[in-house]
């Protein structure tokens, strides 16, 4: 049997609620600049326009890595000025991702790396949204 302490699960805790902040404002970042480039349609008119296709996957079942992939890299009209340091958090962020997805402990480095980064993330988009 496997001990877990207290303060283990309180990490884990804030490791998982930071990341749930991250990737659910990414999600309202990203619909909003798609809105505002695409239309109201965003969802089904901006993969006809760009990628000349229908979208392959519901939105709101997107993975944070998939949502670079299939947002802030597939369209570059809405997320043409995404500071270097963006992107370099986010991919900062995906391996302490999938350690927290499978219920890997995270070192207390590695949890303020996420911490660090997840903020960097959140403050830019806040100040994004506000000027918008």
């Amino acid at each position: 049997m496997v001990e877990v302490n207290k303060s283990e699960v309180d990490t884990m805790k804030c490791a998982y609620g930071k990341l749930y902040l991250l990737e659910n404002t990414l999600r309202s970042y990203i619909i909003r600049k798609m809105e505002l480039v695409y239309g109201p349609n965003w969802f089904h008119l901006a993969p006809r326009l760009v990628l000349k296709r229908g979208a392959k996957k519901d939105f709101d079942k997107l993975n944070l890595h998939e949502l670079e992939r299939h947002y802030l890299q597939s369209y570059p009209e809405a997320f043409k000025f995404l500071p270097p340091l963006f992107l370099q958090s986010l991919h900062t962020i995906y391996p302490l991702r999938n350690k927290i997805a499978h219920s890997h402990f995270l070192s207390p480095p590695e949890v303020e790396k996420l911490l660090t980064s997840a903020e960097l993330i959140i403050k830019y988009i806040e100040k994004k949204m506000n000027s918008c």
